[in-house]
């Protein structure tokens, strides 16, 4: 029966036609994130690179704390100051903190005993950093972030060569585990489509970057745009904060650490679907129309081509879908290749790591409706304060967005 065809095929050939656009999107982010340290760049003419101010948020971060903050000290030709805010810390946290403060000048400790209403405690403990802040610049990272020597005065030579108010770079992410690597490639995947990194370039583009590893803001801009006061209640501020940013007219670039800056995001596949749990509802701006959109989507791109290779009524039909399953794993493949060094076989797994990000993005959405609120670092945030502070891309217009080349 024809109509019954035209019922399969055409959904699988929008979908080969989707991976070859995600495909594309990919290899643009990648060639306009150059890698730094790849070609040198010189500081302007005439004057030497600016200071930075780093600020570490840290809850209950004593097993990865004392390697982060020691990366960060030995980057002493950029390096103005260190400024690490000690947030209710319930383990040892403080007293690393106490320890590497005697010993390196460049630190400076803050501590939070209570987090005062209508802040979440992350964004509390930035905003506090940065009113003490004395750098030119405002490198925002998170406390098991890793800097390898050079890394920081690279990135600040790109910034300033490009005269860019925002910087992101891109960490490479340290996964041992194949499925651990292969859902963060999904991730990875799935975050360049939503927020469009390579459009940066391009004014009036709605293309935004932000990325909690690794920040660097002029302290300049962040003070005009509102700094975190604006995201007091923003889950992935973030990303948010790269919103902000550009769309109040500041240049934004992104780059590839090449692995001049590195992470642990999650220690393992199971611990990186429970990290997501809380910001997954947060992504779709706490509405469910968008998580139900999204689920619709990743099925169609990810299971029904599968459903139709086992189940299509004809060979051809069967055939067809072959072409987006065989392109997703290799998106997927050279993803993970990219991101953390795999090996390319992690591709196989994107049936798996798509309905996982499927399970993950409903019971977000389930458990913090349910609950009537998330819980993140041992405090509870009620659901209509985070709604009440959420950022939505939607009130900043992109007419503010500019472009450099």
């Amino acid at each position: 029966m024809i109509w019954l065809e035209w019922l399969w095929g055409l959904p699988l050939a929008g979908a080969a036609f989707a991976w070859l656009y995600i495909g594309t999107v990919l290899v643009l982010t990648g060639r306009r994130a150059p890698v730094l340290g790849s070609e040198a760049i010189a500081p302007p003419p005439g004057r030497r690179l600016p200071k930075v101010s780093v600020i570490v948020p840290a809850r209950n971060e004593a097993p990865h704390l004392a390697a982060a903050l020691a990366s960060l000290l030995a980057q002493q030709e950029s390096l103005g100051e260190v400024i690490a805010i000690d947030d209710r810390s319930l383990d040892g946290t403080g007293a690393i903190l106490k320890r590497l403060a005697e010993q390196h000048a460049a630190l400076r400790v803050l501590h939070v005993e209570s987090l005062p209403a209508g802040w979440l405690g992350k964004n509390h403990a930035n905003h506090l950093g940065a009113q003490v802040a004395r750098g030119d610049y405002l490198l925002f990272t998170d406390a098991d972030v890793v800097f390898a020597p050079g890394a920081l005065r690279s990135a600040l030579a790109y910034a300033e060569h490009h005269d860019l108010g925002h910087l992101v770079v891109a960490p490479r992410l340290i996964a041992p585990g194949f499925l651990e690597r292969a859902f963060q490639s999904t991730f990875v995947i799935f975050f360049c489509l939503k927020f469009r990194p390579w459009q940066i370039r391009r004014a009036r583009s709605a293309g935004y970057a932000g990325m909690g590893a690794f920040n660097l803001v002029r302290r300049a801009d962040y003070r005009r745009v509102g700094g975190h006061r604006r995201l007091a209640m923003e889950v992935v501020d973030d990303v948010k904060l790269g919103l902000i940013l550009r769309r109040s007219g500041v240049r934004q670039g992104l780059a590839d650490s090449g692995g001049l800056v590195s992470v642990r995001w999650h220690a393992g596949f199971l611990a990186t679907l429970r990290g997501l749990l809380k910001n997954a509802f947060a992504g779709a701006e706490w509405r469910w129309g968008l998580v139900l959109a999204g689920v619709v989507n990743i099925a169609w791109i990810a299971v029904f081509p599968w459903a139709a290779l086992l189940w299509a009524p004809n060979t051809p039909l069967r055939l067809l879908a072959l072409a987006p399953i065989l392109t997703a794993i290799t998106v997927h493949a050279g993803t993970a290749r990219r991101l953390a060094r795999g090996s390319g076989w992690e591709g196989l797994a994107y049936p798996l790591t798509h309905l996982a990000m499927i399970a993950v993005v409903l019971l977000s959405a389930t458990l913090a409706t349910v609950r009537n609120g998330i819980v993140w670092r041992d405090t509870r945030y009620p659901l209509a304060a985070l709604r009440a502070g959420c950022v939505r891309e939607a009130d900043w217009p992109v007419a503010g967005a500019v472009g450099w080349k």
